[in-house]
């Protein structure tokens, strides 16, 4: 999943009986806080609840230091330093010291596992709930971690538990989400999305989550609704704007799509898959000499991914240059030669430049690695008959 190592978490208000008195939002604590951060919460916003709702620890400087390398901006940590003390229990100096080992692994967790460093990953997290068993956050990631190493029953299992520890946890129901659209299972995937943004409205990545499983289901109109949701709340999110791109190019909204593609550049110079999504409608739009700007920008920023060659190539061919695509393609094939589509698609420049001896090589290649593709399989055989005809 493109935003499983993103964690955003926003209590919603809680509405009291009608002759009572609203709930009391709980105040912040020392791992809340620096879960918003690390998670990709504005600064200011985090500044903002930090303000509403006080926080319930007295912050030393290293924790203000943590805070800052984490994300704080310094109207954060100026909100942080006279934020109301709103102790909600006294603690023996046990615990207090209990807390911090789990703040500890938990910054030490997510640190390696948006390394991808999974296993260091899953110590952390576990040493984190053996620490504090009722951690619904260390469930949670531990959750996350073991359906990124492919343990999709153990992820389910410890999302659905931070849930039950927590039956107002958001991010549970998000990563418990992420499982099961990875899973296939993108109808209940749905469902968990839409109760995490219900619990919290402004959760910017349970929006992304929900507009990825809608455009699954082929609900081009309310993935884009969920994705324009995710711009209004972090407008300079940049992976929010490509996506947004992408349902546009697929509902025909071309120009809608370059305009959220250009964003997202203007946000992050270097995004390649914006890059090459540019490229790609700016093809469609026929300008094609556009469109190959756009693949050499990505290429260069990654120039390990085959798919901009390809994407390259189809551009230079459409420019007439056969041998430039050709050259691109094989490119491609160095790169991933495990990947039939690569070597058919070789195979086809290299046969319409009347190399049909080497174009049969490529299409056996193809065929070899993907004998069930039917388009690939006919190829492959029609030209093995003209060659040896």
């Amino acid at each position: 999943m493109k935003h499983t190592c993103l964690v955003v978490i926003f209590v919603a208000a809680s509405l009291g009986l009608a002759q009572a008195p609203p709930a009391q939002k709980k105040p912040l604590d020392q791992i809340q806080l620096v879960a918003l951060l690390a998670g990709g919460v504005p600064s200011h916003r985090v500044a903002m609840l930090v303000s509403e709702r006080g926080i319930s620890f007295e912050p030393t400087e290293d924790y203000l230091t943590t805070l800052k390398n984490v994300g704080a901006d310094d109207v954060l940590l100026g909100a942080v330093r006279v934020a109301k003390r709103n102790k909600a229990e006294a603690v023996s100096a046990e615990a207090a010291a209990n807390r911090e080992r789990v703040l500890d692994h938990l910054l030490r967790g997510m640190k390696v596992r948006d390394k991808r460093l999974y296993a260091e990953a899953e110590r952390e997290f576990r040493e984190v709930i053996r620490l504090q068993p009722d951690s619904a956050r260390g469930h949670a990631y531990l959750g996350e971690v073991l359906a990124a190493k492919g343990d999709v029953g153990g992820a389910i299992l410890e999302c659905r538990t931070a849930i039950r520890l927590e039956s107002d946890y958001a991010e549970g129901h998000y990563y418990l989400g992420n499982v099961l659209f990875e899973a296939g299972d993108v109808d209940e995937a749905i469902l968990e999305y839409r109760t995490a943004i219900r619990l919290s409205p402004d959760f910017l990545f349970a929006h992304t989550a929900l507009g990825d499983a809608l455009g699954k289901k082929g609900d081009g109109d309310g993935a884009i609704i969920e994705y324009r949701t995710a711009v209004r709340i972090n407008p300079d999110y940049a992976y929010a704007h490509n996506d947004l791109g992408f349902a546009l190019y697929n509902k025909g909204d071309l120009d809608g799509a370059i305009a959220e593609y250009r964003t997202a550049i203007r946000l992050q110079p270097d995004f390649e898959f914006a890059h090459t999504s540019l490229g790609l409608a700016l093809k469609h739009k026929g300008d094609i000499d556009g469109a190959i700007a756009e693949y050499r920008i990505a290429i260069r920023l990654r120039p390990d991914d085959a798919g901009p060659h390809i994407d390259l190539g189809r551009a230079l061919r459409k420019k007439g240059d056969l041998d430039g695509a050709i050259a691109e393609y094989r490119t491609a094939v160095r790169l991933q030669p495990s990947d039939p589509f690569a070597h058919a698609t070789l195979g086809l420049e290299l046969e319409m430049r009347g190399d049909r001896r080497a174009a049969l090589e490529e299409y056996r290649t193809a065929y070899l690695l993907d004998p069930k593709n039917s388009t690939i399989a006919q190829e492959y055989e029609r030209l093995l008959r003209e060659v040896n005809h």
